[in-house]
């Protein structure tokens, strides 16, 4: 994965991503592409999050980060300890027809960063097992939204009340969640 001084091959580990057709393909794919990432580069993940929630009002910050904190090291920690297991148990179903645009989206969002590829690609990762493999919404259920409203679970059906709306947004996960938009 690495090309040198915790550089990445963004392309490369791109290419190796589009190369799955089932969840489970994709699992096994995050699963080696996620192991070559040491804690500490997960703790600088941390680092760069808490970084761009500075300029969020601190209100809301403070029902942010804990959400945000738990989705990156409980989707990490899950993916390792599934992968670990001896049968994962994993759907072996087509992946969702976007994840190929997905993996366009990542490449390019990664590319165009100067510093952090790395880390960027860490987090997209971490979203791709929960998005497409667990068939989780990009955002963990419970994170708030300005104007009181939250992702939320009902009849066992994700709701989010921005799903269809950060369309403006390049690099969103957005278009990619499994969550409906939420009545609003």
């Amino acid at each position: 994965m690495s090309t040198g001084e915790g550089g990445v091959d963004v392309r490369r580990v791109c290419a190796r991503l589009r190369s799955a057709t089932t969840r489970a393909e994709l699992a096994s794919t995050l699963y080696r592409e996620v192991s070559g990432y040491s804690l500490f580069d997960l703790q600088a993940l941390r680092g760069r999050v808490e970084r761009d929630l500075q300029a969020v009002p601190a209100g809301y910050r403070q029902r942010l980060y804990p959400l945000m904190m738990e989705m990156l090291f409980a989707t990490h920690h899950t993916l390792i300890a599934t992968m670990r297991r001896p049968d994962p148990d994993l759907p072996d179903e087509p992946l969702a027809g976007d994840f190929q645009e997905f993996c366009g989206m990542v490449e390019k969002t990664c590319l165009t960063r100067e510093s952090d590829q790395r880390l960027g690609l860490l987090y997209y990762l971490l979203a791709a097992f929960n998005i497409f493999v667990l068939a989780l919404p990009a955002h963990p259920v419970g994170t708030p939204f300005p104007g009181g409203l939250t992702v939320e679970i009902r009849n066992g059906e994700y709701l989010c009340p921005v799903r269809e709306k950060a369309d403006d947004v390049e690099n969103a996960l957005c278009p990619y969640c499994p969550a409906k938009q939420s009545d609003v």
